[in-house]
């Protein structure tokens, strides 16, 4: 069969993630407690710090200045990171509409990937008020140069593929499980802990950094900030930024390889 035009791959991703962001804004009281709970979080997490390092203090590099853009950048990044609706999909898999969707001439992982992004869009509103107060509370340094502002950026918008690559393979664990939510905190944790969201991977041990560096998780929170604060020179923040490209592409074509396998040779659970 051939494949569609990419016009019209592109219109079906643009429906699809249009759809998804709408469904998702409809519900207002939920969307208002992610605000509260994501951006509290932040807010508790920058009056611990500002705690611990005042008076000029330092810890592994960071002091105040440092350490607030770190913890505002990081948020941001793990928004997209944990922000995405994979329960949508999971959901697909558990109740059996993954059928359906086997007999649509849609590819099911891209599809799913508009879906997530539109999801991820979703919360952009939420993620901007909360950076705002964050700012307008303890203010909010620019980044080391416009050079790397940008290239921050495109840190950011490669943390978009990468966290659903990560989120659908995790997601693809249903096949084979009848429960999701335990995956989901399990990779909630893990993708936390390694980012350096938690604490910044310049203070965990030499063996323990190495091994994060070594993850991909280290991308969304260790690369940006440490691209923004201008803690690497520009080769080494292309390079970074090349292995979170990487990392997307590996990802992206493990999981094709898992889903491909799993509906072949798994019995979906409630289908």
């Amino acid at each position: 069969m051939t494949a569609p035009p990419l016009a019209h791959r592109l219109t079906v991703d643009l429906a699809l993630a249009r759809l998804t962001f709408r469904r998702r804004v409809a519900y207002r009281v939920n969307w208002l407690f992610t605000v509260v709970i994501g951006g509290g979080g932040m807010l508790a997490s920058l009056a611990l710090w500002r705690h611990l390092l005042d008076g000029g203090a330092a810890m592994g590099g960071y002091d105040w200045d440092a350490m607030r853009a770190y913890l505002v950048l990081g948020f941001i990044t793990m928004t997209v990171a944990v922000g995405g609706a994979d329960f949508d999909i999971a959901d697909r898999i558990l109740d059996g509409m993954v059928a359906i969707d086997l007999t649509k001439p849609v590819d099911f992982q891209r599809a799913r990937a508009a879906e997530y992004i539109g999801s991820i869009l979703a919360t952009v509103p939420g993620a901007a008020f909360s950076v705002a107060l964050a700012a307008l509370l303890v203010g909010l340094p620019g980044p080391a140069s416009p050079l790397a502002g940008a290239l921050t950026a495109v840190s950011v918008l490669l943390s978009l593929p990468l966290s659903f690559c990560l989120t659908f393979l995790s997601v693809l664990t249903c096949f084979w499980v009848k429960r999701y939510l335990g995956v989901m905190w399990a990779r909630e944790a893990v993708t936390m802990f390694f980012s350096g969201m938690l604490v910044p991977l310049a203070l965990f041990p030499d063996p323990l950094r190495a091994l994060a560096w070594s993850l991909p998780f280290a991308h969304f929170t260790g690369t940006p900030t440490g691209i923004y604060l201008g803690r690497f020179d520009l080769p080494a923040a292309l390079g970074l930024l090349a292995a979170q490209a990487a990392w997307v592409v590996a990802l992206w074509w493990l999981a094709r390889l898992l889903w491909s396998r799993a509906i072949t040779t798994v019995t979906v659970h409630g289908g």
